[in-house]
């Protein structure tokens, strides 16, 4: 009997055990996820590619672009953190670096203070350029922010860069949610053989770019550079928790073909709101320019 009794105590003694382990397992499984999100939106990935394209002028073959979109600098701590990244990312010495829009969030320009200092101290031989995202309401105060740093911002505008006396253009585009995008008037500035990269915030442009054309006919872009969609920032099978419009939808991040024009949807550095990405990453850019 007193075996019995030992035996039933025991088997008691497992029945609470597994009863209390499985409301903590059912607790640490979402906190698990939580971190596991978080620190998918901290860790930042620099992502190399190297892109071929046949009007680059051959002194631009070998020609380093470091591309960053979407800092959403949230206030002091988020302006140090983009501070010390780009302060990092010097150390790769790109030629060029492009951004694309979605800087500053809130009503606290100060606290992105460290970040405007630190791309001002960033050394890029053949320029810096920006355009500007949905989040960037107040262009005019953006423009003085990145013109302190040396970064010129593009509002359906293009600069020439030069080097070993041929040129290679920059075409920065408005952002969609303005709807004054002049696609045309754009590709009409152009001939077909010049070298243009596109910079725009979001990668709906994509259908305007292709559907203007160059003076005297045929394609007036070679490249499309763009971010906004955050990778869909949290994915669940395949479906992104985000609300999109179908054609930002079809291309939450990578890289895009529809004929010769391909187009790079970066997931960009961080998100507004909650730090959190499930299904997607942060990243960087650094595209080395080839000729087909």
């Amino acid at each position: 009997m007193a075996k019995q009794a030992a035996k039933k105590s025991k088997q008691n003694r497992r029945k609470r055990g597994r009863r209390l382990w499985l409301p903590a397992l059912l607790l640490a499984l979402p906190l698990c996820l939580l971190c596991r999100m978080f620190a998918g939106a901290q860790l930042v990935h620099l992502c190399p590619a190297e892109v071929y394209l046949e009007d680059l002028p051959a002194a631009f073959d070998g020609a380093r672009v470091l591309f960053v979109s979407d800092l959403n600098i949230q206030g002091a701590a988020d302006g140090a953190h983009s501070a010390a990244l780009f302060n990092k990312l010097a150390t790769l010495s790109p030629d060029l670096l492009l951004l694309g829009g979605d800087y500053v969030r809130g009503e606290d320009p100060d606290g992105a203070q460290a970040f405007f200092e630190a791309l001002a101290a960033f050394e890029a031989p053949l320029g810096k350029f920006a355009v500007a995202g949905e989040a960037d309401e107040n262009t005019s105060s953006l423009e003085t922010a990145l013109g302190s740093a040396g970064v010129a911002l593009l509002t359906d505008a293009c600069a020439t860069v030069e080097r070993g006396g041929e040129a290679l253009i920059i075409a920065g585009l408005s952002d969609v949610s303005r709807n004054e995008t002049p696609y045309a008037d754009l590709g009409r500035a152009f001939s077909g053989d010049e070298c243009v990269l596109v910079l725009s915030h979001n990668p709906s442009a994509y259908v305007g770019v292709r559907v203007a054309e160059a003076r005297g006919g045929g394609a007036w872009a070679d490249l499309v550079l763009a971010g906004h969609n955050l990778g869909g920032q949290i994915r669940l099978f395949g479906r992104t928790m985000r609300t999109l419009p179908p054609e930002e939808a079809r291309c939450l991040a990578g890289w895009f073909y529809e004929g010769d024009l391909p187009m790079l949807v970066s997931q960009g550095l961080r998100c507004p709101g909650l730090p959190l990405r499930l299904g997607s990453r942060s990243e960087v850019w650094l595209l080395t320019l080839r000729r087909a």
